[in-house]
């Protein structure tokens, strides 16, 4: 009891702890109760520094042979290397003294309690405020007269970012103490004093945006009424009679043979249906037979669908909740005006604005109720004429399908000039290659005449040549057989079967030789 602890069993010692590691033991009874007893140094750096964010261990978790037990790390520590981490890793980098005397530190902004504002929304209101770099005052103003220096960003920043009407009223009551409430609360006071603030800024919100959102769905509207009617052009429809042809006789003998018509998403596989060596498909066929056989009729078909790939962009759903929200806003700008008859304030231009921007939206909103109307029975009829279920089908469907079917023909239209030109290059090949074997076999057969100013050897043959021909040896054979055929020829005539005299050998040499000559 209370003596040294027994040595460790033979065999059991480890190696005597490295150097920095390890200590004289701890006092008796300073394992328990109060752990392991090891003090670590407190550090107090010049500077704040700043912080890693690790886990602390707890003492009790350390076991006494860990190496976290053993670790004497203030060994390590010296005054420059301390002086390195402070300079390195201080939180703010160390004023620069000034040259002259000391400079008064500037005494820190004193943060100003919030009264009624919670931490974020007050904070959102600081950002927007800083962003928006305007007296609190001239905003106000620029409220009450509808100014158009507000900007559409910054009327929907106000109402997203401003707090409820019931925040905005407790904030009224602090107008007395201003001087005592933080940047967002003054805002607060100052702007809150604009009735109905809420109503009024979405009011200004709905004027800023509302033409843009009529120029935008007007141009949609029209596209689709335009290309309903283009649907109708006789040079398109001579082209879906043409591919039910095509699809009737290749279907022969088939369950779709003698088929009325087909759907128009067809028209986009056309490209999926190739010839029997794989060098074109059914769209490169259609094609050429229109331009070729059938060009009068069909060829402007492409060019008489103008709207389809504008019409095929525009949803009829979207449409109609764009007109519905546009119908809402001026409603809601509306019964806005039975709150303002009476301005309350002398800058208070809400009404006038409002009321000739109603006048304005209304005849706008009537265009715009006319032509979807329109838009809307366009797009029944053509549905009829070809047999869509729009309840199953989309309008906007079917003239993505018409314009793919369009981008396809204009593709095969490229394709099958580039191999027209190809295979008309391949046929000036194929007769440039004719020609040149022609003349070969020409120059091959034509009699190669003997050159009189030839030398050498030639002169043997030229001497041969004369020798025969004054001996007059060249001409029996022919002579012969000459004299024979035109004694027979006399005898069937009855004419005297008496040769002419033949003329001398020579005469005949020198004449042939003249011709000779000639022809070389």
């Amino acid at each position: 009891m209370g003596g040294p602890p027994p040595p460790p069993p033979p065999g059991m010692g480890g190696p005597p702890p490295p150097p920095g590691f390890g200590g004289p033991p701890a006092p008796p009874g300073m394992m328990e109760g109060a752990g392991l007893g090891i003090v670590k140094k407190k550090y107090e750096p010049k500077t704040q520094m700043k912080r890693l964010n690790w886990t602390k261990l707890p003492a009790r978790s350390i076991a006494p042979d860990s190496f976290w037990a053993k670790c004497k790390e203030d060994s390590l520590g010296t005054d420059s290397l301390f002086s390195s981490l402070s300079t390195t890793f201080a939180s703010k980098a160390p004023r620069k003294k000034a040259d002259e005397g000391n400079v008064a530190e500037k005494p820190a902004k004193k943060i100003k309690e919030l009264r009624v504002l919670d931490a974020k929304s007050a904070q959102n209101l600081s950002i927007m405020l800083g962003s928006m770099r305007l007296d609190y005052e001239v905003l106000k103003k620029r409220i009450l007269t509808v100014s158009d220096e507000l900007e559409q960003s910054t009327i929907g920043s106000l109402v997203k970012y401003m707090p409820p009407g019931e925040q905005m009223r407790q904030l009224v009551l602090f107008r007395n103490s201003y001087d005592t409430l933080s940047d967002s609360e003054q805002f607060c006071v100052v702007v809150g004093a604009v009735s109905r603030l809420g109503e009024r800024l979405n009011a200004m919100a709905i004027r800023l945006k509302y033409d843009e959102e009529v120029d935008d769905v007007l141009p949609d509207i029209e596209a689709v009424i335009s290309a309903c009617e283009e649907l109708r052009s006789q040079s398109f429809l001579a082209v879906l009679q043409l591919v039910l042809l095509f699809g009737n006789f290749m279907n022969a003998g088939s369950r779709n043979q003698q088929s009325f018509g087909f759907e128009m998403n067809f028209l986009t596989k056309l490209n999926n249906t190739k010839s029997v060596d794989n060098s074109m498909n059914l769209m490169h066929f259609l094609e050429t037979a229109v331009s070729e056989d059938y060009s009068e009729d069909m060829s402007s078909f492409s060019t008489d669908l103008a709207h389809v790939h504008h019409a095929a962009k525009v949803s009829e759903d979207s449409v109609a909740k764009t007109v519905s929200a546009l119908q809402k806003s001026v409603a809601q700008v509306k019964n806005e005006l039975k709150h303002h008859t009476k301005p309350e304030d002398p800058d208070d231009r809400f009404g006038v604005v409002m009321e000739a921007f109603v006048t304005s939206a209304e005849a706008r909103l009537d265009i715009v109720n006319v032509r979807f109307s329109k838009m809307k029975e366009e797009v029944k009829t053509i549905a009829d004429f070809f047999c869509v279920d729009l309840k199953k089908q989309p309008i906007e469907e079917m003239f993505t399908d018409i314009g793919v079917f369009m981008d396809n023909y204009q593709s095969a239209k490229k394709e099958n000039e580039k191999r027209k030109e190809a295979e008309a290059k391949k046929k000036r090949q194929q007769e440039a290659e004719k020609e040149k074997q022609r003349k070969k076999a020409k120059q091959t057969t034509k009699v190669q005449l003997v050159d009189i100013n030839a030398e050498g050897d030639q002169q043997g043959v030229l001497d041969g040549l004369m020798e025969a021909l004054n001996s007059g040896s060249a001409f029996k054979a022919r002579s012969g057989n000459s004299s024979r055929r035109r004694q027979r020829s006399m005898r069937r005539s009855g004419q005297n079967s008496e040769l002419p005299r033949s003329r001398p050998p020579n005469s005949q040499a020198e004449n042939l030789l003249e011709t000779l000559k000639a022809e070389a």
